[in-house]
């Protein structure tokens, strides 16, 4: 038993001669991002399994404490830590109170580091409080240089793409990372769509025949303006956990990030 850990984590030796295990982790660390709904879980899962068979080795993290049940089995679970339902009964808050002081005991959480290829953090569901609060940030400092993989939900209407696409920007500047924009449950549309959705996040410019006239449509070419001046140059991939679609194109983009020549487009 002892040789399996020790052949998962790292450990340091206190003069006590008891142990404790280490931040950060050796292999390519991913955080998975998305609104709720978006499918980080599922993707979180399948994409583990992907790169399994592709002869890799996966470490997946589940920094959910909200979520009931996961696709995957988890290398660490902060639910074995503290979940929502036991903040709220101990401390009497509510839901929204209890994601909260999550995300405060989620910031001080130590997590283990691991000896894999890649690690993936499964990030929780509902990511305003993981943005816009301390804990995200922490966490990816501790990871020293995570890279993001931010989801897309290709089922969502087409004029809601410019504000969930400058929502992937602020995770990115929240966080203090960068991220890789993906389209997911691409398998739910009809042939052609994706593809459409695709080429007009490549080029927000085709954003703007989606936008009604009137003030909003003021706003909404000013949000594409912003889009066009930092979205980064690079390729979406069109993903479906279902099917597995683009998680090839997905795994090139990770490599490419990882390395200094790879302009990611």
């Amino acid at each position: 038993m002892w040789n399996g850990l020790r052949d998962i984590f790292h450990f340091a030796v206190k003069p006590d001669g008891m142990f404790e295990i280490e931040e950060g982790s050796l292999g390519v660390k991913v955080l998975i991002l998305g609104p709720a709904g978006s499918g980080k879980s599922l993707l979180t899962g399948r994409f583990a399994d992907y790169l399994r068979g592709e002869g890799y080795t996966v470490a997946i993290i589940n920094l959910d404490p909200g979520t009931l049940h996961l696709p995957y089995k988890p290398d660490f679970d902060i639910r074995r830590h503290f979940t929502i339902r036991s903040i709220m009964e101990a401390e009497g808050l509510g839901p929204n109170g209890a994601m909260l002081r999550a995300m405060d005991r989620l910031a001080s959480t130590r997590l283990p580091r691991f000896d894999a290829d890649y690690i993936l953090y499964d990030t929780p569901g509902q990511l305003e409080p993981f943005l816009f609060h301390r804990a995200g940030r922490r966490i990816a400092a501790k990871l020293g240089d995570p890279c993001g993989v931010y989801l897309i939900d290709a089922t969502l209407p087409t004029w809601s793409l410019p504000g969930i696409y400058l929502y992937s920007i602020v995770a990115q500047v929240n966080l203090g990372i960068s991220a890789i924009s993906v389209i997911t449950k691409v398998d739910m549309l009809p042939d052609g769509r994706a593809e459409s959705i695709r080429l007009a996040l490549s080029d927000p410019s085709r954003l703007r025949r989606f936008l009604k006239r009137g003030v909003l449509a003021d706003l909404g070419t000013e949000l594409i303006g912003v889009i066009e001046q930092f979205m980064p140059a690079q390729r979406i991939p069109l993903v479906s956990s279902i099917t597995g679609q683009g998680f090839d194109e997905l795994l090139a983009l990770l490599h490419e990030f990882k390395c200094t020549c790879g302009d990611l487009t």
